[in-house]
């Protein structure tokens, strides 16, 4: 052995790559949820809020460093100025806003995007990751820029929670600093 950690064969190419630097790409994750004022709920890099046109920007740069987003949950923004307009609060309490006014309501009972269940999914196993993540983030926009705006449920007030995928051990080193 040259000393050099191998890969593991059980992983796809995309969580090899994640793994084979995991602190250089949980840093740069850190720094991007900082630069978009994104609000993670608990120490993971699952149910990371923010709203629609910031999650499109966010998404690319994501993909741009071959992370992809597997998920999106609903959040519900409430605010005094969305409980007149569209009736807030749509889920159960959640996080207070850090960004500004009101707090985020999980709205459990909204379908949530789930990659793995497009049938036009990109495929893990053959891509390249930064193809993988590319693809991924094409079908995640197209469904909250042009899918989530026609469902039945869609209010202005809706904020997605975005899922990335990385390893399920990842805990969020800031998260774990302040707490």
């Amino acid at each position: 052995m040259d000393g050099k950690i191998q890969p593991d064969p059980v992983l796809t190419p995309y969580m090899q790559n994640l793994q084979a630097d995991p602190k250089q790409f949980q840093s740069m994750i850190e720094k991007l949820l900082e630069k978009y004022r994104v609000q993670p709920v608990g120490n993971g890099f699952i149910d990371l809020i923010i709203d629609c046109a910031g999650s499109l920007q966010l998404i690319d740069e994501f993909a741009r460093q071959a992370v992809a987003v597997e998920m999106v949950t609903w959040w519900c923004h409430c605010t005094p100025q969305s409980k007149l307009a569209w009736g807030c609060p749509h889920g159960m309490g959640g996080p207070t806003n850090e960004f500004g006014e009101g707090y985020f309501a999980e709205c459990i009972g909204y379908p949530d995007f789930v990659l793995a269940n497009q049938p036009d999914r990109p495929d893990e196993l053959t891509l390249h990751p930064a193809a993988f993540a590319g693809q991924s983030a094409q079908l995640t926009k197209n469904y909250i820029q042009n899918v989530l705006p026609q469902a039945a449920f869609y209010t202005p007030c809706l904020h997605p929670g975005l899922w990335l995928q990385v390893p399920a051990d990842w805990k969020r080193e800031h998260y774990l600093l302040e707490k």
